[in-house]
């Protein structure tokens, strides 16, 4: 079951009847209330006053999540960097660890920020599939819609970041409505459940994260979908107690990436 949470549908400072009816819309399709905004009504105000944990926002530059930690908006981020070192052969740790090469089937079951679905999305290219599946409705929301609508610098990147198929669901039971051998490889990256400090820009996100752990029993059903399975952690230990028995990742760095195979 995908966390619940409760949050309700607002609009930016500017007046905009266009985007006063989008996020009527958005309201009526999550079934939530739509809060006017008023001359008066801050963000901070509306989310107290309504008493939810975020606020869908509807603006100018696409939808934004307003949280007590702070407001989430989609950018590519690290993607841009990583797409442009690829460009230029440079290593990248991803990308090695699940062998992606034009034309795979690669199904990200945490796609978060989308960050290693638009870097997979690049190297399979035109003839790959990449699938990405959220269980923060929020999340999926906000980052679906960016992946559609961003406009990068680079025409690569946003070729990439269009080809990117999300779903909205919890990975485990996404798993099992799939036909056997259907990818090429799955990954799961459940370190966001893990902070990392408290001025993170991903404190906005946390009240509406999804943060179930990943257990063995998930990793072995995508066995099914696929021959090959990556996890990405920060501990050698925990990936070795989901059955992983290759290990990689830069000498220095804490972030490992175990593979398992059938």
């Amino acid at each position: 079951m995908q966390k619940t949470f409760k949050f309700a549908v607002t609009v930016g400072r500017s007046e905009n009847v266009a985007l006063e009816k989008l996020a009527q819309t958005w309201a009526a399709k999550f079934g939530v209330k739509y809060v006017e905004r008023g001359s008066s009504g801050s963000l901070g105000f509306l989310l107290d006053q309504e008493r939810v944990e975020a606020l869908l926002v509807a603006t100018n530059k696409g939808p934004q999540v307003y949280t007590a930690s702070g407001t989430f908006f989609f950018h590519p981020s690290m993607a841009v960097l990583r797409v442009q070192r690829l460009k230029k052969h440079e290593p990248d740790h991803f990308s090695a660890a699940l062998a992606l090469k034009p034309g795979m089937r690669v199904l990200d079951c945490t796609m978060g920020l989308a960050s290693d679905a638009v870097v997979a999305s690049f190297i399979t290219g035109r003839t790959g599939t990449v699938c990405a599946v959220e269980a923060s409705p929020l999340l999926h929301f906000v980052v679906s819609e960016g992946l559609q609508n961003y406009q990068a610098e680079d025409v690569d990147l946003n070729n990439a970041m269009r080809r990117i198929e999300t779903v909205y669901a919890e990975a485990d039971e996404y798993l099992y409505t799939l036909p056997a051998d259907s990818f090429d490889v799955v990954y799961f990256d459940p370190m966001f459940r893990i902070p990392i400090n408290a001025s993170s820009n991903m404190e906005p996100l946390r009240p509406i994260s999804c943060e179930k752990p990943l257990t063995e029993a998930t990793v072995k059903a995508a066995l099914r979908v696929a021959p090959c399975v990556v996890v990405k952690e920060r501990g050698q230990k925990l990936l070795e107690a989901l059955g992983c028995t290759e290990i990689l990742g830069g000498r220095y760095s804490r972030v490992k990436y175990g593979i398992r195979r059938r």
